[in-house]
């Protein structure tokens, strides 16, 4: 143990098998493939508790026994945790390190990767991230926030009764002709000049399913060529044409090392894939399990799952949802632009999404005209100190010793405390007066003024806080209240 290096300990989801010892690699595919039959094949887990070495070598695994029940035996990894670094099997330290790199990637991406340039898209885009750790509590670690995203066609060919944003059936799809390629390339463009290369961190996705264009690779080499970054994939078609799936990801993977992902609809599917690829291969792809047999399926109660409940094995809480974007979804097949943010999937919002306004374009100009007016319409840099405020609905506070806690529903508690000139009474006295409803900052800052000569920059700090916390209602929120 005494000769390993660093790379013992971890591996980054920039593996290249130009340049990795092919041992290594395939030590941490063979790892991946043991959980992936312990999460979704039914019964691997009882025949490999029963017959460890039997079960692994008919699956075509070399890994041995002991890392796999570290990685997936709850016990084991607990006992394992207590102990010393050079007591855990190398091939578990290896993929952990692959596991933690995909991790503080997708916390890069939400943290810096996906903010915008322009500074009104960037000041709403946070306020809308915390508004979400408000929210949704913790289910908020997992959504990206991309501030736009594409989608290449008009529907989906595929129908899943699972689906979270209750894509429609599949009407039309893009072709990426001479027209439609000028338009592609010149949106891109646009998108990076104005929101920079966060927009680079979009998906050529969401409610519909990338495979069902037959030009896909082509908007994709044109993205690849505009932003230096393959888009992410993620499809439930990989083996409707193995071939052209196998193809797309490896030449993928040639550009940029990144994570792919299928979802996996059905044990046959599943099987299909393990028999298609290789087990490298598959190292940077993720394997989804939505079919219901899976052992650790489970769908967000969001969009159809709602409807199907009793035939899926969904979340039993609401509050859930499975968007990402907080910002522009570019439809390029009906060429329109929606609006959205995520929020907790209800009656109201069944898709977990708040669909903030959606126009149509049919030009370059028109596609730059509508985003900036969008931009200026619903996303203000910072709220005026003649603006009404209210607090969000549903979002509980309480005095502290310290200062003030918010929380919604006990899903997440944000905490302000008093400090140096900003005491906790202080605090307290701004939170009266937000309690009522309907103030302006000047008029919180020049009552307590009056009060308690209390300095109004102190005041406004406070409600800035408050602000960029994502606490209180959007303007554009104050305006659908009034016709209501």
């Amino acid at each position: 143990m005494g000769n390993e290096t660093k790379s013992d300990f971890e591996i980054k989801t920039v593996v290249n098998p130009k340049t990795d010892d092919s041992d290594y690699i395939r030590e941490v595919a063979e790892a991946k493939r043991a959980l992936e039959l312990w999460t979704m094949e039914p019964g691997f887990q009882e025949a490999f508790l029963a017959a460890p070495e039997e079960t692994l070598s008919a699956n075509g695994l070399h890994i041995d026994p002991l890392s796999v029940k570290i990685l997936c035996v709850h016990d084991v990894a607990l006992d394992y945790q207590k102990r010393p670094p050079e007591e855990i099997p190398r091939v578990v330290r290896r993929y952990r390190g692959f596991i933690r790199e995909k991790i503080r990637e997708r916390e890069n991406m939400a943290r810096d990767y996906c903010v915008p340039k322009h500074p009104a898209f960037r000041a709403w885009r946070g306020r809308q991230v915390n508004r979400c750790w408000a929210e949704l509590g913790s289910k908020n670690a997992a959504l990206i926030h991309v501030p736009m995203t594409f989608e290449l066609d008009l529907g989906c060919s595929v129908g899943c009764p699972f689906c979270g944003v209750m894509a429609g059936r599949l009407q039309k799809v893009c072709p990426y002709d001479e027209e439609n390629a000028a338009l592609w390339r010149g949106i891109l463009a646009f998108a990076k000049e104005t929101v920079g290369e966060a927009a680079g961190q979009a998906t050529c996705y969401y409610a519909t399913e990338p495979l069902d264009n037959p030009d896909y690779e082509k908007f994709a080499d044109a993205f690849f060529e505009i932003f230096g970054v393959v888009p992410q994939l993620t499809t439930a078609a990989s083996m409707r044409k193995p071939e052209r799936t196998r193809s797309y990801i490896a030449a993928a993977l040639n550009k940029e090392r990144r994570i792919h992902r299928f979802s996996v609809l059905s044990l046959e599917i599943l099987h299909k894939i393990f028999s298609t690829f290789t087990l490298e291969e598959l190292l940077c792809v993720e394997l989804l399990p939505q079919f219901s047999d899976a052992p650790s399926n489970r769908f967000a109660k969001a969009g159809r799952a709602r409807e199907n409940t009793d035939a899926l094995h969904v979340e039993e809480d609401d509050g859930n949802t499975i968007s990402c974007i907080s910002g522009f979804v570019v439809n390029m097949a009906e060429r329109s632009i929606r609006l959205i943010t995520p929020c907790g999937a209800s009656a109201a919002h069944p898709t977990g999404e708040f669909i903030l306004a959606k126009e149509h374009f049919e030009t370059l100009a028109d596609f730059k005209r509508v985003v900036l007016s969008l931009i200026d319409r619903y996303m203000q840099p910072e709220f005026s100190k003649e603006q009404p405020l209210f607090l969000r609905p549903g979002i509980s506070f309480v005095e502290t010793a310290e200062g003030i806690e918010f929380y919604h529903s006990d899903k997440f508690r944000l905490r302000f405390r008093g400090a140096d000139d900003l005491s906790p009474a202080l605090y307290h006295d701004v939170l009266q007066k937000l309690r009522i409803g309907g103030r302006t900052a000047c008029d919180i800052a020049g009552e307590l003024w009056e009060e308690k000569a209390t300095f109004p920059a102190h005041v406004f700090f406070i409600l800035k806080k408050f602000e960029q916390a994502g606490l209180f209602l959007e303007p554009y929120e104050l305006e659908t209240q009034k016709t209501l």
